[in-house]
């Protein structure tokens, strides 16, 4: 019986693993079968096979259950005075003009067009009558100073694709602009 046992861990985590997606919680699903088992009267188990992937049919089933009951739970609190991202970033952008004033004129003039005006590459190219992969890389290379000109004043703390999470000043800014 015990090695009938100890034959049926590997497939039964590979089972409850491809269940559940995790190895962690494949690992504590996979040992709380087995001390389930270990509660069963064993006599009177005809194939153990057979039940002890039923209780790790029934111990998956739980496991999702009470992970859907604290899902809902954590749905349902209220958490007061947690900033949404985007007032973060519009906090943040308030204040990019100001540095954007303290890069030198050839990137401050296209940065300004691009960034805060809105105006396409392109656009900027054949208003300004420069070519358009020089506008491109000079906006380039604005955009690289005005992150290290931010990057003395404030540390920014981004998300997976970029979104602004939150910033935390390091010095007081008058001397590169106002990062409040």
């Amino acid at each position: 019986m015990q090695y009938q046992i100890e034959s049926l861990y590997e497939p039964l985590y590979f089972y409850i693993k491809k269940r559940v997606g995790n190895q962690e919680d494949a690992k504590d699903l996979t040992q709380d079968v087995f001390y389930k088992l270990s509660k069963s009267e064993l006599d009177s188990i005809e194939n153990v096979r057979h039940w002890v992937f039923t209780i790790a049919k029934n111990t998956i089933t739980d496991y999702y259950r009470q992970k859907r009951i604290f899902t809902e739970n954590a749905d349902n609190r209220v958490i007061p005075d947690v900033a949404e991202p985007h007032d973060v970033s519009k906090e943040l952008s308030e204040c990019i003009d100001s540095f954007i004033d303290f890069l030198p004129e050839e990137y401050r003039t296209l940065l300004k067009l691009s960034e805060l005006d809105g105006i396409s590459q392109k656009q900027i190219a054949e208003q300004t009558g420069m070519n358009y992969v020089t506008v491109r890389s000079k906006i380039q290379r604005g955009r690289k100073k005005l992150r290290a000109i931010f990057a003395q004043c404030c540390v920014v703390t981004q998300g997976g694709k970029g979104s602004i999470l939150g910033y935390e000043q390091r010095i007081p800014c008058n001397q590169k602009g106002v990062c409040r």
